[in-house]
This record gives structure tokens, C-alpha cells and sequence, in this order.
């Protein structure tokens, strides 16, 4: 594995909606070699299912590929995006811009800061924030290499 190419999503926050009435979800941090952050939102674990869960720990590559989900999300400005490879039983996961678990369906939305904002069913909800602006720069990033490989982990006390 080349260190230079490698991305580490740690979650650190999974809510559900057993605990307290906002909407589930699974929150991270995106970071690149260079120590570049980005923080990450995803829908809550279910068991793998696709389209409404995020994805198992472990180690995935990234490749470039035409999506309409990416086309849509970033407003045109982008046709392709990074999609999660080789998830068992799983396809179509891509990084896109997205602010709440509800704008992703099964993808890893990506944003500038971690925020409490009112969702589009005006609920207060976690969500990333600046999402367009960190996909672009997210973009332009990863433009450095034709493939990346993803390390999804679980944040662990003394990982920092």
C-alpha cells in the first residue's frame, strides 16, 4: 500500500434514533497524507444493506468514474467522482457532496466542518456543512493519482 495515495476515514460519531429523536447517522474525518481534514457524513450501520447503510471497516480502493449522483449533487459542476470498490455485496458507493445522512443512500457525503443544523424535514440533525466547496477541493486533491485506496476505521481513545 502506498502511503502517499492512502485516505483514513475514522468515524467517530453513530447516531441512532433509539437514543434521541434527530435523524441516524454515521460521522467521520477524511484525512489525507498530507494531514488535510475533511469530515464525512454517511447513513447509520445496517447490516450492510445497500442504499441505507454505510459501509463495513476495512480496507477498499477508489476509483474515478462517471456518476450521475456525483453530477447531480455537485450541481453539474462535476460528471465524475471517486467511487468505493470491492464493498462485499455493495456498488455505486461514491464520495459526493452531501449535508445530512438523508442526502446520501448508502454514499459518504463530504464537508468542510461538522455542524447542527436543521435537515429538509426540519429536524435538528449532525451534518457536515461547505459540502460543494469540499468536494471541489476534494476533487482536485485526488486528482494526483488515478487510484486511492480508503482505510474506513473506528475512532479509538488514544488515536490522536
Amino acid at each position: 500500500m502506498n502511503d502517499l495515495n492512502h485516505l483514513i476515514l475514522q468515524r467517530f460519531a453513530w447516531i441512532t434514533g433509539e437514543s434521541i429523536q434527530c435523524p441516524e447517522g454515521t460521522f467521520g474525518s477524511l484525512t489525507f497524507p498530507d494531514g488535510t481534514v475533511f469530515y464525512t457524513c454517511e447513513n447509520p450501520w445496517k447490516d450492510n444493506k445497500p442504499f441505507v447503510s454505510c459501509i463495513p471497516t476495512g480496507v477498499y480502493y477508489l476509483e474515478q468514474r462517471y456518476s450521475p449522483v456525483v453530477q447531480r449533487t455537485s450541481g453539474g459542476e462535476f460528471a465524475e467522482g471517486w467511487e468505493v470498490t470491492d464493498v462485499l455485496d455493495r456498488e455505486y458507493i461514491m464520495l459526493h457532496p452531501g449535508n445530512w445522512p438523508d442526502d446520501v443512500e448508502g454514499c459518504i457525503a463530504i464537508g468542510k466542518a461538522l455542524t447542527i443544523t436543521q435537515n429538509k424535514r426540519g429536524q435538528w440533525s449532525l451534518s457536515v456543512s461547505d459540502s460543494r466547496e469540499a468536494f471541489r477541493e476534494l476533487m482536485e486533491k485526488m486528482d494526483e493519482f488515478n487510484t486511492w485506496t480508503l482505510d474506513v476505521r473506528p475512532y479509538l481513545p488514544g488515536d490522536f
